[in-house]
């Protein structure tokens, strides 16, 4: 650790007014950026494919961007999204057809029309 420190200093007088910013830059430069690039990238296909599998694309797509592969198991621990049921308003997961509690369909109602009405 202290080689790297003496490696670091090197060139640098640490009485200078801008020392701080001559460590700051050589530190940032000694940093791959390109494999940081591509790394976050993996991550966010990664959250990408858990969010879809999960029914919250964007949602797991951003954690697993600000968070790496911490963000993964953030996505697994949230609860699934649900939406609530037209007739009962209670909460069912985005998977169901029908309502877990009263039975009623959960299909999107179209624009306009109203699917319990017969045509």
């Amino acid at each position: 650790m202290d080689a790297w420190i003496e490696r670091l200093m090197q060139g640098i007088d640490p009485d200078a007014p801008d020392a701080s910013l001559q460590l700051f830059l050589r530190i940032m430069g000694m940093v791959d950026w390109m494999l940081l690039f591509w790394l976050t990238l993996a991550c966010m296909a990664v959250g990408g494919l858990i969010g879809w599998w999960r029914g919250a694309f964007w949602r797991d797509v951003a954690l697993a961007a600000a968070l790496g592969p911490l963000g993964w198991i953030v996505s697994l621990l949230l609860p699934p999204p649900r939406r609530a049921c037209r007739a009962c308003g209670r909460p069912n997961p985005l998977s169901v057809a029908n309502c877990r509690y009263c039975g009623a369909s959960m299909a999107k109602v179209s624009a306009g029309r109203n699917t319990h009405e017969p045509k």
